[in-house]
């Protein structure tokens, strides 16, 4: 999902919910708009606490104070999100929109979830949309989603264009930088693979350097070129993250195979 915040959720700035009073929709009355802001002030600090519940339910009361209220609504799309309920996080991101054509993070986390259901042209269809919103404070994210929906429909060329911008404007994007060598390794263009899944385990962040996947594709193609040493060192920085995950398991299990580089454990 779209992520601006340490607590996951890109919150509308103080200036910007103070706007949303005084542009109140068609029989909303500014006390009523108010109290739907407040419920929504309630509902996130349910969220960060993790109670998705009380978040959902406290968000579906300030949209029945203010059914205008675009960041209520945005609000619980992205929490039928999180909680993998999709077909009500894209009703609500659609009524989103509705209320405001100009929200792109709406439009975003909408691509995001038609990825994740491999409704990968739909995606397109509205993560580029979401690309020509030129205020948009953060453009690597739908860009780097676009190239994700290019390459899981075929489209290898658009997708090496859309997320090489993404790693253009955010250098230290990593998981657009392991998205970018997955795209050219499924082009065939290994040293280029290589070179971009190595950049995306190295930017200065604990996260990035414990990228899993990543790791794991690194080695993979690494073994592919014949590069037995350099892919057995990536194959353990995989399993040494975490190795009770899936991927952790499959690099220990190729780690194994190849055997330890020197020094490891």
């Amino acid at each position: 999902m779209t992520m601006r915040h340490g607590n996951g959720f890109p919150w509308a700035p103080a200036a910007l919910a103070a706007a949303a009073l005084a542009a109140c929709g068609p029989g909303v009355s500014e006390q009523a708009a108010r109290l739907s802001e407040n419920l929504l002030a309630m509902a996130r600090e349910s969220f960060d606490r993790g109670d998705l519940g009380d978040a959902l339910r406290k968000g579906f009361h300030a949209i029945e104070k203010n059914p205008t209220n675009a960041d209520a609504s945005y609000f619980v799309g992205f929490v039928h999100a999180a909680r993998g309920d999709y077909a009500d996080a894209e009703r609500y991101l659609q009524r989103t929109i509705e209320i405001d054509a100009t929200y792109t993070d709406a439009r975003n986390t909408l691509g995001q979830i038609l990825i994740n259901q491999r409704r990968y042209r739909e995606a397109i269809a509205i993560l580029e949309e979401a690309a020509g919103d030129v205020m948009y404070p953060e453009p690597h994210l739908v860009q780097a989603n676009l190239g994700q929906a290019c390459m899981e429909s075929g489209d290898l060329d658009r997708a090496v264009e859309w997320l090489m911008r993404a790693v253009r404007e955010q250098p230290k994007f990593c998981v657009a930088y392991y998205r970018l060598g997955d795209a050219l390794r499924r082009k065939g263009t290994l040293d280029a693979a290589e070179e971009a899944l190595a950049l995306a385990v190295a930017v200065d962040d604990a996260a990035c350097r414990r990228l899993q996947p990543a790791w794991r594709m690194l080695g993979e193609v690494r073994l592919e070129m014949g590069r037995i040493g350099p892919a057995g060192e990536a194959f353990a920085k995989c399993r040494d993250a975490d190795p009770a995950t899936d991927d952790g398991r499959a690099c220990a299990a190729a780690a194994a195979r190849i055997g330890d580089p020197p020094g490891g454990p």
